[in-house]
């Protein structure tokens, strides 16, 4: 495996680990936490996803995404129960929902494509 794959295997794991923190910090209800680390998200994927995926990742890749999609539901409902749909939190947390969506555009989960170099 080359230096560049093992680094974007890392960011990748650090990705999944940031969602799983911002669920936990939604689980405690610490609001303003979620928000600054839904800034770091958003600069993480916008960093990880400006190169296209190796063809060789491609199923790791899928499945962490189709983790990062189910985390942030659970945040997403977190956030609307505990603020009741309002406040700039929740305008933060869709802004990051959209911007995975944008990064689908690498990605198809659901039909298991991912462009790739090469296609």
């Amino acid at each position: 495996m080359s230096p560049g794959a093992t680094d974007r295997r890392h960011q990748l794991q650090e990705l999944l680990f940031l969602h799983e923190r911002m669920l936990q910090l939604a689980e405690e209800g610490k609001w303003t936490d979620v928000a600054a680390a839904e800034a770091i998200r958003r600069k993480r994927l916008e960093h990880y996803f400006q190169k296209p995926v190796d063809r060789e990742q491609v199923d790791q890749v899928r499945g962490a995404l189709e983790s990062m999609l189910e985390l942030n539901n659970r945040i997403l409902l977190l956030v609307k129960k505990g603020r009741g749909g309002v406040g700039q939190d929740i305008s933060e947390i869709q802004k990051g929902r959209r911007a995975m969506a944008a990064y689908g555009k690498n990605t198809d989960v659901s039909t298991g494509s991912i462009r790739h170099r090469g296609q």
